[in-house]
């Protein structure tokens, strides 16, 4: 097959969406298919691949999601599609490209998938307007925007639910991103890792238990609750250090939270690395730990558990999915007792972590990206047929499905 693969966001920003992009490309193309992606420039620091289509783009307008870019659509990009005829248009982000993807699909007769990778409705911080009507905009725009795909894809079954509400009267389907897996042998070592990002480890923290958690610095991700939690921790005698993976807005706010529960010497913001060095990083952590509570999938979570670190985690959307039944993580309440009490009750039982380490990669191995793949590729070949069967979907059509 030729697809397109559309998204609002791409290197070099590092983000779920980006990851997922770039994991299925890999094994799309690995499997015989010719895949192009459509993504926005960077100003000039994006690298030069030939099949990936860059389209012009300016800052975002909300500084508050200032590494994200705008594109912006031009003619010479839309004819330049109709040249390629592909078969199937998957994509990522109902934004700018997004809009793009559903305008090809129309003017040159190419199916069209959709991954709904993010929950909207707990974004709207973002927007500076009201948040009744940003979030009447975003069940407009997922109506609107899905009810003319030919499927929709979900990466959780939290978030199928979730779409379900929304009536989008398209076909739906749970399929997470897939995930590679790296043997322990091609990981740098703890050491080298620190050197190449900068990390300081003080002799006093060389020998503490290592807590790490990935992902953006905002809001969403609910990282000062960890701050909390490590507080809380070193009040009970626990000696450990967290890692916080990632860069964002909210890194001031952060800032504050460790200032003021004196967590300074106990908490070390590393910054973006690159997905390797990120997995080879959690590989050598003691424990994942993660608070976010608006996860589509917690594809986070999961590389964790590929490279054998357990999680502690909140209960909430995507990580339902992942260790509902206690294997590889455990599940807490949104709650800094509840979830203090877990890590230090594990960490204190070297049985109970190792158990939950292999607990880890076995579940993972259940979302390799070569199950996942071979269910995408399956949806794409669906909505090849039910486009050639009934033609373009437009918002509002009975079912067929």
């Amino acid at each position: 097959m030729r697809i397109a693969l559309f998204t609002d966001t791409y290197t070099p920003e590092i983000n779920g969406v980006v990851t997922s992009v770039n994991t299925y490309f890999k094994e799309l193309e690995r499997r015989g298919h010719e895949v192009t992606i459509f993504a926005p420039r960077y100003g000039g620091v994006e690298s030069n691949d030939p099949r990936v289509v860059r389209c012009p783009s300016i800052p975002f307008p909300f500084k508050m999601m200032k590494e994200r870019r705008l594109p912006v659509l031009r003619l010479r990009e839309i004819l330049g599609f109709g040249r390629r005829r592909f078969d199937i248009i998957h994509s990522q982000v109902p934004g700018t490209l997004g809009t793009f993807a559903l305008l090809v699909s129309a003017l040159w007769r190419v199916p069209h998938v959709h991954t709904y990778h993010t929950n909207y409705m707990e974004y709207v911080h973002y927007v500076p307007f009201s948040k009744h009507l940003s979030r009447r905009a975003v069940l407009w725009i997922a109506r609107h925007y899905c009810g003319r795909c030919s499927h929709v894809i979900s990466p959780s079954e939290g978030m199928r639910e979730e779409l379900e509400r929304y009536s989008l009267g398209r076909p739906i389907t749970v399929i997470p991103t897939g995930v590679e897996f790296s043997k322990p042998s091609e990981s740098p070592s703890w050491s080298d890792l620190c050197k190449r990002y900068g990390i300081r480890v003080s002799p006093s923290a060389e020998s503490r238990t290592r807590l790490v958690s990935v992902g953006r610095l905002g809001r969403e991700k609910n990282h000062p609750f960890l701050i909390r939690v490590l507080k809380r921790l070193t009040e009970q005698g626990v000696d450990a250090q967290l890692y916080l993976i990632g860069q964002g807005p909210d890194q001031p706010i952060l800032d504050r939270a460790i200032e003021q529960h004196g967590m300074n010497d106990r908490v070390t913001l590393t910054g973006y690395m690159s997905r390797p060095d990120v997995l080879s990083f959690v590989r050598e952590c003691d424990l994942f730990v993660f608070a976010s509570t608006t996860e589509t999938q917690g594809l986070a979570l999961l590389e964790s558990m590929s490279v054998g670190t357990p999680v502690v985690a909140i209960g909430a959307t995507g990580v339902d999915d992942l260790i509902a039944d206690g294997v590889g993580g455990i599940r807490t309440p949104n709650d800094v007792e509840a979830f203090s009490d877990q890590v230090r009750s594990v960490l204190g039982d070297p049985h109970r972590l190792k158990e939950l380490a292999g607990g880890a990669l076995a579940r993972a191995r259940e979302w390799s990206v070569d199950t996942q793949a071979s269910r995408l590729i399956a949806v794409y070949r669906s909505g090849i047929e039910e486009f050639r069967r009934h033609g373009l979907p437009r918002y509002g059509q009975p079912r067929r499905f």
